[in-house]
């Protein structure tokens, strides 16, 4: 990789004088490095080549279009975020580092491929196990302390447990690995003492495939079986040119997009943290075809070819 040049370092310093008067060279030169660290990584393939990922579970129509179609971003991470990625890894593997060292069994960056099931759809899990008599898919998330909160002590209108996004994601790969439950592990990266949380607390959750998951009222099984239909059919929406509709599982329609990293207050959350959001906001919120999208969405619109098994 080449090294930042002192002008490219002021120049990420003069980007961000009105949003942080605090920034310093440091912080600027690690933010160029990341950035152009992400931009010659490219985009991440994959596990098996499959236009569908398992981490899209439970998100937005329309995302997972824009993404499967490998249309450019349009937004710019933030610095903060760039580095989280980074501290989650970094975690993830001292994690699948102690299991190693003690589960003999255990298999960490396990391939997951969904194909021989009938889906366009890979991954990988970050563990698989035996616990007793069962074949456990393991998933370990990092968090702030809000989210940490909730799954520990549940919020105003939710119970404790984990998020329903989380249990889709390792309830595919146990899906496609035949396994017979999930196993959760969250992780705080932050202090709450108000709400009791400190870093580094850990929460963990079972949920076998045949649990009944509530409040849904399905077993974990039926409700990956719903969301890897739901998946599929984007995906084919994308293979006859349309940008889906813009709809959030669990919330629903979206018809006025909040602004990009905007007040907490514009919701749905998801919207503010979406990097296609200015595309998004320039569409209706129904599927269109793809010749009514902005000219970064059409110049960059381009569906990988389904491989085969």
């Amino acid at each position: 990789m080449p090294e930042p040049t002192t002008n490219q370092v002021y120049r990420v310093i003069h980007r961000n004088e009105g949003a942080d008067a605090e920034q310093g060279i440091i912080k600027a030169t690690l933010d160029l490095f990341l950035r152009t660290e992400r931009e010659q990584e490219g985009r991440r393939p994959t596990a098996c080549g499959t236009p569908l990922r398992g981490s899209s579970a439970y998100n937005c129509a329309r995302r997972i279009g824009l993404e499967v179609a490998q249309v450019t971003e349009c937004e710019d991470l933030p610095y903060e975020t760039l580095l989280a990625f980074h501290l989650g890894r970094a975690m993830h593997e001292r994690v699948q580092s102690g299991l190693h060292s003690l589960w003999s069994e255990f298999q960490s960056e396990v391939e997951c491929d969904l194909r021989p099931l009938g889906y366009d759809l890979s991954g990988h899990a970050d563990g698989l196990m035996i616990e007793g008599d069962k074949r456990v898919v393991v998933e370990i998330k990092t968090m702030t302390a809000y989210p940490f909160k909730l799954a520990m002590k549940g919020g105003k209108t939710e119970a404790p447990g984990p998020k329903i996004e989380h249990l889709l994601q390792s309830g595919i790969y146990a899906y496609g690995l035949h396994a017979d439950g999930v196993h959760l592990v969250y992780i705080s990266k932050d202090a709450s003492y108000r709400d009791g949380v400190r870093p580094g607390m850990t929460l963990e959750f079972y949920v076998g495939m045949d649990e009944v998951v509530e409040p849904y009222d399905r077993t974990l099984r039926e409700l990956v079986v719903e969301e890897l239909d739901r998946m599929q059919g984007i995906w084919e929406q994308v293979q006859a040119g349309q940008i889906p509709e813009r709809h959030i599982p669990g919330h629903g329609y979206v018809e006025m997009v909040p602004s990009y990293q905007g007040p907490s207050k514009e919701q749905p959350w998801n919207c503010r943290f979406c990097s296609f959001n200015t595309d998004c906001r320039a569409l209706p919120t129904e599927a269109v075809p793809i010749e009514f999208a902005s000219t970064n969405v059409r110049h960059t619109w381009n569906p990988p070819v389904t491989p085969t098994v």
